[in-house]
This record gives structure tokens, sequence and C-alpha cells, in this order.
């Protein structure tokens, strides 16, 4: 299985997104902010784990992408 993202920008849209998968078959899930952040945080920690220390500003720069 595998997981797809997609931003939506307008309350319309994401009607009609989530329309469409229902009718698919497939399961939605609405990400809230804080989910956002946390996913966020877990790519730049993935990202750095690789190295012995993580740049402050690295780490927040990523967080704000």
């Amino acid at each position: 299985m595998e997981t797809l993202l997609i931003a939506i920008k307008s309350k319309k849209d994401k009607l009609l997104f989530s329309a469409l998968a229902g009718r698919l078959g497939l399961r939605v899930r609405f990400l809230s902010r804080a989910d956002q952040e946390d996913y966020g945080l877990l790519k730049a920690m993935l990202k750095m784990r690789k190295t012995d220390y993580v740049n402050k500003d690295k780490v927040l720069k990523a967080l704000r992408k």
C-alpha cells in the first residue's frame, strides 16, 4: 500500500477529491496543521539522521516548508 498526499487550496476541491476517492473505494484522511508540522519534523529528522550533529537552523528551515 502506498500513500498519496495532495495539498488542496479550496474547500470545493477538497470535497471533489474526497468524493472521488470515496467512489474509487479509497480511504480519505485529512491532516490537521499539527499533523503537517509533525510530518515536517519527522522528514527533517530522518534527513539529518545520517550525521552526528543537526544544525538548528536547518531543522527550522525544513519545518517551514
